[in-house]
């Protein structure tokens, strides 16, 4: 649906759930066994076999166990810390996106705050490539410097993940093509996206050709590597 700036709606991201008991189950898993390597690890070797304990393994446990004690305590106060700057939230409405920490603040990329670019061959809203290191995202600039314009964040180890990310990304768009109608928006963002430029709408269909593709290719692939080795090396990978 193409808006006007009159019925222009606010959408929120929608949490996924399974992304987010996956990445809680692997912080706990991770928890687990980081007591397992400094604490249960340690105190079994100085069992082992029912033995007593030494003096010198009775000095190092009164050293060492208040140690990891203070350092679990201290990494504690520490997720305590940051937890305020955790971003509970992520909405588009007709000023912008914005991030709603659990603290209350909001940290928002506006429509009006955008200008055009100060780079070559970028355009005025575009995408970085992603790396091995760090994902790609789209930016936008702000009196002159690249200012980040991210969908979905990782804080403290957990993440929110919206399962609508492809959607928030569009209307953004939508809003941006509205409201700033003097930006050019870079054709890349829409290819990437899975965005018709037309409607500025996230198109399912093209994200499921998009991956059919990738996975066919894939397949192929795979069957090529498995054919060279048959023939050269006289054993099959897949079969």
């Amino acid at each position: 649906m193409i808006y006007t700036k009159e019925n222009f709606p606010k959408i929120a991201a929608e949490r996924d759930l399974f992304i987010t008991i996956l990445m809680y189950g692997m912080f706990g898993l991770l928890f687990i066994a980081m007591l397992a390597l400094l604490v249960a690890i340690p105190l079994s070797m100085q069992l082992e076999h029912n033995s007593r304990l030494s003096n010198n393994e009775i000095i190092f446990n009164v050293i060492y166990f208040p140690l990891v004690l203070w350092a679990i305590w201290g990494l504690y106060k520490n997720y305590q810390r940051h937890k305020l700057k955790k971003v509970i939230l992520i909405y588009i409405d007709r000023d912008g996106l914005h991030h709603q920490q659990f603290d209350g603040t909001v940290k928002s990329v506006l429509y009006k705050e955008l200008g055009k670019s100060t780079e070559p061959y970028v355009s005025d809203i575009d995408r970085r490539i992603g790396t091995k290191y760090s994902p790609s995202y789209i930016f936008g600039f702000k009196d002159g410097v690249r200012v980040p314009i991210h969908f979905s964040t990782a804080e403290n180890g957990l993440s929110f993940v919206p399962k609508n990310k492809y959607q928030l990304i569009a209307h953004f768009l939508q809003g941006a093509a509205l409201f700033c109608p003097h930006l050019k928006i870079s054709p890349a963002v829409y290819s990437d996206y899975f965005i018709d430029p037309d409607t500025l709408e996230f198109s399912k269909k093209a994200q499921n050709i998009t991956y059919f593709i990738v996975f066919i290719v894939l397949v192929i692939v795979l069957l090529g590597i498995d054919l060279l080795t048959k023939y050269t090396m006289g054993f099959s990978l897949l079969f």
